[in-house]
């Protein structure tokens, strides 16, 4: 089967809004080559994701003068040799040098006072000084142990074991499997309580920035190790959350797709604040040690980041053969996000139980798959529970598509990156996800084959938004048709209403949802398309019967 992917589309207009993951990011454009250095140390001024007093120091390449090795921690221990020279000709402490980079790209990053950056400026072995960041994903959260009842993690002491619960009745078929997992292992609903996979991983390895994991679960077979890449050994309540049901989505035995995938938590949030330069030093991990074949969950960042250096880093990942996944969440434009941005990252966003894209789903032709994204481990599992109201559905449907990706590449261990992402696309289920508003209306099938994928609606991008309509007999003759549509701005909030090619009315367009009445015997099949009043934005046309 062939289909035609979509390629991502850069678009740098900045965003605006509520981001929900306990923090609210105010996002102003910022073009860091413009900014001069004695600049710099005003910008937490006007950009609130900005790291106070924190930078992100570039180095010339030619000015690096020990021979890297592949090993981590040679490299590292050469490069704060390098950095501390550099800082002590100024009279800065090293200790104020957080991480230090050496296979990404050489450099650094320090905690700064105005006046010893303006030092630093002068240095010619210097190619760029960059603000840190905050992201979205992973950031701000408590220092402790499970936030649920009854996990674990951190120093607290283990439960009391409790007495052996009353026998439980026989359950019902339908929920013998988790909805996320028999959902993506058929091309249609209604669910069939199944999931079968080919493959299971085995020999794969899914690395998962950000977050630390509890490796002793059972649900991970003993197959799950934690890198605390901070250097405070602790973890955080929800942050081990976070990690844990990303990798029990990935790979639990019980609860993921990849059920016999190795997998390393690269923790690099340090005192619960997660940064630009906290997930570079993953990456930089990962280029130094990583093991092939693998996948890589990165988390979202968000939308005023400064593109060049994420971007080139995670460009270097994809030369080396690491397909790397991420999500499209908060109903944005994930054209503006980073990392969903990139053309080198797979992006998948949320759909629910019918269908439709979820509410916290991302949208935009940067999407390239959808996957299912509510009620995906919400509450943890008996194992490890969390808060009944604990969910990260939205990042789970990213960690679902890199398990598919670690099926295929069981047996594939050799298949680049591009190769993953285009069989993740050829074998999708072709224009299934309802309201998408993304011209990859697809969805994740875990089968690794394209039987029953259907065919790309050829004249989807001409549509500016979807529609959909049924006509319900309510007695007799008499009939409700009723007209669902995804949401568009429209200047007078007004969408023109055609039947069989003639305008009958508009209809409110953040409304959604719109039913009329018709009657009559034999009534012939009926052709309906809303538009934006004194434009070319159209919805898709929808054909009524009467039945």
């Amino acid at each position: 089967m062939s289909a035609m992917r979509n390629f991502k589309l850069k678009n740098t207009l900045p965003l605006w809004g509520v981001l929900l993951v306990l923090m609210v990011f105010s996002c102003q454009d910022l073009n860091m080559e413009d900014h001069k250095m004695e600049d710099l140390s005003k910008l937490d001024q006007i950009s609130s994701n900005v790291v106070p007093g924190k930078y992100i120091v570039t180095l010339h390449s030619n000015q690096i003068n020990f021979r890297k090795s592949g090993k981590y921690e040679e490299v590292q221990a050469g490069m704060r040799k390098i950095v501390s020279d550099i800082l002590i000709r100024y009279n800065i402490h090293p200790d104020k040098v957080d991480d230090v980079y050496g296979h990404a790209f050489e450099g650094f990053s320090v905690q700064m006072e105005s006046f010893e950056l303006k030092l630093l400026e002068q240095e010619p072995s210097i190619k760029q000084i960059i603000p840190d960041q905050y992201v979205i994903g992973h950031t701000n959260f408590k220092k402790g142990g499970n936030n649920g009842k009854g996990g674990g993690g951190g120093n607290d002491p283990a439960p009391e074991p409790e007495p052996d619960p009353e026998p439980e009745p026989e359950p019902d078929p339908i929920k013998q499997v988790e909805w996320y997992l028999d959902r993506i292992d058929q091309r249609a609903l209604p669910l069939d309580g199944k999931f079968i996979a080919p493959k299971t991983g085995k020999g794969v390895t899914a690395y998962m920035i950000g977050a630390p994991i509890l490796e002793g679960l059972d649900e991970f077979g003993g197959r799950a190790s934690n890198e605390d890449l901070t250097g405070d050994g602790e973890n955080t309540d929800l942050l081990m959350d976070f990690g844990v049901l990303n990798a029990a989505a990935l790979g639990g035995k019980s609860y993921g797709v990849a059920k016999e995938v190795n997998i390393i938590s690269l923790d690099v949030v340090g005192k619960g604040e997660a940064t630009v330069s906290a997930y570079l030093k993953g990456m930089d991990h990962i280029l130094a040690e990583g093991v092939k074949p693998a996948v890589i969950f990165l988390p979202l960042m968000g939308s005023d980041i400064d593109n060049e250096l994420v971007e080139s880093t995670i460009n270097e990942l994809y030369q080396e053969g690491y397909p790397i996944f991420t999500y499209g969440a908060f109903d944005e434009h994930v054209c503006n996000m980073v990392p969903a941005k990139f053309p080198t990252v797979f992006t998948v966003s949320s759909l629910g139980w019918d269908d439709a894209k979820a509410w916290i789903s991302g949208y935009g032709s940067c999407i390239d798959l959808f996957a299912p994204g509510v009620a995906v481990l919400r509450g943890g599992f008996p194992e490890y529970p969390t808060d009944e109201f604990f969910d990260i559905s939205y990042e789970n449907a990213a960690c679902l598509a890199a398990g598919v990706a670690a099926l295929y590449l069981e047996d594939r261990p050799n298949a680049t990156p591009q190769q993953v992402y285009d069989f993740l696309f050829e074998t999708s289920t072709k224009d299934v996800v309802r309201f998408s508003n993304s011209i990859n209306n697809h969805l994740l099938f875990s089968g690794l084959n394209d039987d029953g994928a259907g065919e790309i609606d050829p004249n989807r991008p001409d549509y500016a938004f979807d529609l959909e309509a049924r006509a319900e007999r309510t007695r007799g003759n008499n009939y409700n048709i009723i007209f669902e549509w995804s949401l568009i701005e429209s200047e007078t909030n007004r969408l023109n209403v055609y039947q069989d090619g003639e305008g009958i009315g508009s209809v409110v367009a953040d409304q959604g949802f719109w039913m009329i009445s018709e009657s009559g015997k034999n009534i012939p099949p009926r052709t309906y398309k809303f538009c934006v009043p004194k434009s070319n934005l159209c919805s898709n046309e929808v054909i009524v019967t009467f039945n």
